[in-house]
């Protein structure tokens, strides 16, 4: 595992997950969609006027993670948000509001949940599957195909060290936390080849995200095929923006 720091923006060192396959694809939507998934206090990223970002993620855990006896999976939808530029840490180079994420190992749900605050479900039927050469993935539950997403063309893979942020609610609670990651990674915008398909699922369509299945691909990310990624998650607080304690519209602030 890297050296990551025991605590990072003021927060206390949580979980270490080690992460066998994983890719992430975020897409545009009209921006009023994506504000419709956020709370009051989160401010959408704009990559251009009018428009929002989703970003859906697929990954894959080693057995033994958590005493589980096989490898198992975990699907996220999120949106992508300013951060919390308050906190002591680097510039995160992404932050998340996390919508919804789905596992197909009670365990990890049982576990994330309380530690991270996430709304995190156990999704039994579940079956996620990365393609032989590790450039895509394929995930599907009992109701019908879900995601099966591609990046053909995946060859400049770089050693990568960053953090980043998170909102999330929990029990009708926005809360806010870090987390450090490290791996080798190809990144491309704006692809223009075939990336896959997000299927009409009744999970997207229960988010009201349906529009996932034509929208466009801003950003795709894929972990080094054969090459694990390790990650560290931070202690989850309570969040109270200034904005909310004040009602003055300025910058975000995690509560004491």
């Amino acid at each position: 595992m890297p050296a990551f720091p025991d605590r990072l923006g003021g927060l206390s060192r949580g979980d270490d997950w080690s992460i066998v396959d994983h890719l992430a694809f975020t897409f545009e939507l009209p921006l009023a969609q994506v504000e419709a998934l956020l709370p009051a206090q989160v401010s959408p990223v704009r990559p251009a006027p009018g428009l929002g970002l989703v970003q859906l993620i697929h990954a894959r855990y080693p057995a033994g993670t958590l005493g589980e006896p096989e490898p198992f999976d975990e699907v996220v939808c999120a949106a992508l948000v300013e951060p919390d530029l308050s906190l002591d840490m680097p510039l995160p180079k992404v932050t998340l509001h996390v919508v919804d994420v789905l596992s197909n190992s009670a365990r990890f749900v049982a576990h994330k949940v309380p530690a991270l605050k996430m709304p995190v479900h156990h999704a039994p039927s579940l079956r996620g599957a990365f393609d032989a050469d590790g450039l895509g993935s394929k995930v599907e539950d009992e109701r019908g195909p879900l995601l099966e997403l591609r990046c053909p063309d995946a060859s400049r893979f770089k050693p990568k060290s960053f953090c980043g942020q998170y909102f999330a609610l929990h029990e009708g609670t926005l809360h806010h936390s870090v987390w450090a990651w490290q791996g080798s990674l190809f990144e491309s915008q704006r692809a223009r080849r075939d990336t896959g398909v997000v299927h009409a699922h009744p999970w997207l369509a229960g988010l009201g995200l349906e529009a996932l299945t034509r929208a466009p691909c801003f950003m795709r990310q894929l972990r080094e095929p054969g090459q694990p990624v390790s990650m560290r998650t931070y202690a989850a607080r309570r969040f109270v923006s200034e904005r909310a304690a004040s009602g003055y519209d300025g910058a975000s602030a995690p509560s004491p």
